[in-house]
């Protein structure tokens, strides 16, 4: 077997990416042939991108490598592994093609006293600044169908005032449990996510001035224990006062989703909050449009609410994306019997719409993570060493 042994240091416990091998040999083959799978969020091929790692060639031609992607819930990876073993099966000495996919095990940019949140490698927030645009809905739906794109979730839901997830799901333990000896806070789950909200802490609604808020929040956030998570979904309150700027501060926020319905009036309040992410250098990377239209019977479709909110938002902000959500009984009356809709009807059309959300926001994300990785070159004693 003419194994590849790595002499350099990799920060973490991601082996580095390998790039280049001696002309002629096999590996170099393996490589170029790899060279024609591109990743479409970054223009380049798999192997610029630093995702091809633990690459082996036996002398038969059986070939092994594992191919490492920024996250598990990266929605081309089918597409990778296919196009991947295509490839290098169409070598004329290929035997065999065996692919390893694999996730990154990226950390975040929390600081150090954040104990629970050292696991957490993303943190969304999804905002509106306005309330009953649907924003816990969105958070919610786009939660278990990140989960089901194979991620590790969890939910924070942040409106103490009228929390929405003790409605919106049906945990089997609908208490949170506290360690008496930490102090930490356990999370509940439902259908694989893992839920934290103020409903779940046996008191109902609260009824409190501005600075207790604040206080709890933050206790709730840094606290809590979520363990080793993907992305964690950060239901905001309606506003932008003391806790939304607390938990601004407190959480190191990857991006935002920005939550909207067509009217005038919810672009007034919603622009607020984007402008608050801006001043706080969070990146809005997609914009939710809810109660967008329905399609009559007629074949007609219908805009009760007009139009324009959602994609003056994108327009004025640079915001990338845009999705628009049709007016569905379901999605509602799916959020009132505390089951989300993406897992009663994972077919169906609005839960497709869910999934561009959820693919988006997996794939801007990966964007503004990515950058430069240390990688290896393969030299003529089939050594690989630093590129």
């Amino acid at each position: 077997s003419r194994s590849i042994s790595v002499r350099a240091h990799a920060e973490g416990s991601s082996s580095p990416s390998i790039t280049s091998a001696p002309e002629g040999s096999k590996e170099a083959d393996v490589l170029n042939a790899l060279r024609n799978v591109i990743d479409p969020d970054f223009g380049e091929d798999i192997v610029n991108c630093g995702f091809i790692k633990d690459l082996r060639v036996s002398d038969d031609g059986d070939v092994m490598f594992t191919l490492e992607l920024t996250t598990p819930a990266c929605p081309v990876k089918e597409e990778f592994d296919r196009l991947s073993k295509q490839f290098v099966g169409d070598l004329e000495w290929c035997k065999s093609v065996n692919v390893n996919m694999t996730a990154q095990p990226v950390t975040n940019e929390g600081p150090d006293t954040v104990e629970g949140l050292k696991g957490v490698r993303h943190i969304i927030a999804v905002s509106s600044c306005k309330g009953g645009v649907g924003k816990s809905t969105t958070s919610v739906n786009l939660a278990y169908t990140l989960r089901m794109m194979g991620a590790k979730v969890g939910i924070f839901d942040a409106d103490v005032f009228g929390p929405s997830l003790p409605t919106m799901t049906s945990p089997e333990s609908a208490v949170l449990q506290m360690d008496k000896e930490t102090g930490s806070i356990t999370p509940t789950e439902y259908e694989g996510v893992g839920i934290v909200s103020f409903g779940f802490a046996g008191q109902g609604s609260a009824i409190m001035r501005g600075p207790m808020v604040s206080g709890l929040i933050n206790q709730m956030l840094t606290t809590t224990n979520w363990g080793e998570l993907d992305y964690l979904i950060i239901d905001m309150p309606p506003g932008t006062g003391d806790v939304q700027l607390t938990i601004c501060q407190v959480l190191p926020i990857t991006a935002a989703v920005v939550v909207t319905t067509p009217q005038k009036l919810a672009f007034i309040d919603v622009e607020k909050g984007v402008r608050m992410f801006s001043k706080l250098q969070v990146p809005c990377v997609a914009v939710v449009e809810n109660m967008s239209y329905f399609d009559g019977d007629d074949g007609k479709r219908y805009k009760p609410f007009g139009e324009g909110s959602g994609q003056r938002i994108c327009d004025d902000y640079g915001v990338p994306n845009l999705f628009q959500m049709p007016i569905v009984p379901e999605l509602s009356a799916c959020g009132d019997t505390g089951r989300p809709l993406v897992l009663v009807d994972p077919a169906g059309a609005v839960a497709d719409v869910y999934g561009a959300v959820a693919a988006k926001v997996v794939q801007e994300v990966a964007k503004l993570k990515a950058g430069p990785k240390g990688s290896l070159a393969i030299d003529e004693e089939n050594v690989a060493g630093v590129a």
